[in-house]
């Protein structure tokens, strides 16, 4: 074999071996993807027993069951739920204490269930400024402002019981209901509680297939309330794999504006990415009416090729996750850079790259830790800048590159000369016999 063409198919070889075959990861498509405008249930009684109010927390008691709701710091309503194991008739706050009685008038206080003493009491009547309530025998209430006519204005006609006031304001049951009452106005108070487990089951409608496609970077900033008026909710999702319905890690409300990348828009909802707790960057979904396009700008290049450090992924998106996931490049494979990715609250860095896989050119992002930068001119030996902070053009990975293409080329010259002076050298590099000597010649 001709050394040139050997040396030239060795040299493409090498070449090849640096592509990999890249995959799209095929995902099936939810439902049409509606995010929750609300996260708020209510309890409906069917035979409610009684109701207590103390601060912001309001308990209810049916049957065997007390159901508190309780508000957190930020006014979200959580609802508990405890069987007592008895009949519960009557509840009702004693300081910052729950107490419970049952139908045999043994009073316990909650959560401990411990016999109690307290006294409960029931009122017919009750003052609160210039209003007088009252409960008639037949559970008909009505009011008297007693610095009005003094004339008594009927608020129900029938069925009322448990009149109460907590904190200056009066309430009533009626109909397995509580309401307030003002002056001569009613109004039904609804057990409601914040539900997040709506977010549990959001469809993910397209979202597989738009997280795969191409992307310009869009950044948001997310407000504590849509457009609408409405509390902003974030759902954190795995984004691993995209099925039905958003893999929900859990829900809460949104206080304070925040920044944030926004990766694909599916129904009314909105895909980003925002640093959590711990500073690391994690996906969640809200509502698009929450969130405010805001201006990027991409930083300078600081190089224009690179090679990968290892074998890595190609994502669709700066976000590196399996639904982003779109090609596998192997260590050594160059690219060409078209763009840096960075942001101050996120935590990698990112280079949009193109390069060529399976004779098609594909185009994502990839971390700058697993990028180097390289340069296709032979003034330069190495780059002054790399894409980690302790490696140099000088590594490994050229040496060993360069190494094997040296031996290959110099046992390819090796077999050349072996096969040349076997054929040619036979019979001409022998030595020729002396003929032995002439015994005339001394004659």
């Amino acid at each position: 074999m001709n050394v040139k063409k050997f040396a030239a198919f060795t040299t493409a070889l090498v070449l090849a071996m640096c592509i990999a075959p890249s995959y799209t990861a095929a995902a099936q498509g939810g439902g049409e993807c509606v995010y929750p405008t609300e996260f708020t249930n209510e309890l409906n009684f069917t035979s409610l027993a009684d109701y207590a109010v103390h601060g912001g927390t309001r308990a209810y008691a049916q049957s065997t069951k007390l159901y508190i709701i309780e508000p957190d710091e930020f006014g979200d309503e959580y609802l508990k739920e405890f069987d007592c194991g008895f009949e519960i008739t009557d509840i009702e706050y004693g300081g910052d204490t729950l107490y419970l009685r049952r139908t045999d008038d043994m009073v316990y206080s909650y959560p401990s269930l411990t016999v109690a003493d307290y006294a409960f009491e029931e009122r017919k009547t009750i003052t609160c400024g210039s209003f007088e309530y009252n409960i008639t025998d037949s559970g008909g209430l009505y009011v008297i402002d007693r610095k009005g006519d003094n004339m008594p204005v009927i608020i129900f006609e029938e069925g009322c019981t448990h009149l109460k006031m907590y904190d200056e304001q009066v309430y009533v049951m009626y109909g397995g209901e509580v309401y307030e009452l003002n002056g001569t106005e009613k109004q039904a108070v609804p057990a409601e509680y914040t539900d997040l487990s709506a977010a549990d089951r959001v469809n993910t409608g397209n979202a597989a297939e738009l997280l795969a496609a191409s992307y310009s970077v869009q950044t948001v900033t997310v407000h504590p309330q849509t457009t609408d008026g409405h509390d902003t909710y974030i759902t954190k999702i795995d984004l691993e794999d995209v099925g039905e319905t958003f893999d929900s890690l859990g829900t809460e409300r949104l206080t304070g504006d925040h920044s944030a990348l926004a990766v694909a828009e599916v129904g009314n909802a909105t895909i980003i990415v925002m640093p959590d707790e711990n500073g690391l960057s994690q996906s969640y979904i809200t509502l698009t009416s929450a969130t405010e396009k805001s201006d990027y700008s991409a930083p300078a290049l600081d190089m224009r090729s690179a090679y990968a450090l290892a074998d890595i992924s190609l994502y669709s998106r700066p976000y590196m996750c399996g639904a982003t996931e779109i090609a596998q490049l192997e260590s050594g494979t160059i690219v060409s850079v078209e763009e840096k990715f960075e942001l101050d609250f996120f935590d990698n860095v990112f280079y949009k790259v193109t390069a060529t896989v399976n004779g098609e050119s594909v185009t994502g992002y990839a971390p700058q830790k697993l990028l180097s930068p390289y340069t296709f001119s032979a003034e330069n030996d190495k780059e002054q800048t790399t894409g980690s902070d302790d490696f140099e053009y000088g590594s490994e990975v050229q040496k060993v590159i360069v190494v094997l293409l040296i031996v290959l080329l110099a046992l390819a010259a090796i077999g050349y000369v072996t096969v040349y002076v076997t054929k040619n050298g036979d019979g001409k590099s022998r030595r020729r016999k002396t003929p032995p000597p002439d015994d005339g010649m001394f004659e």
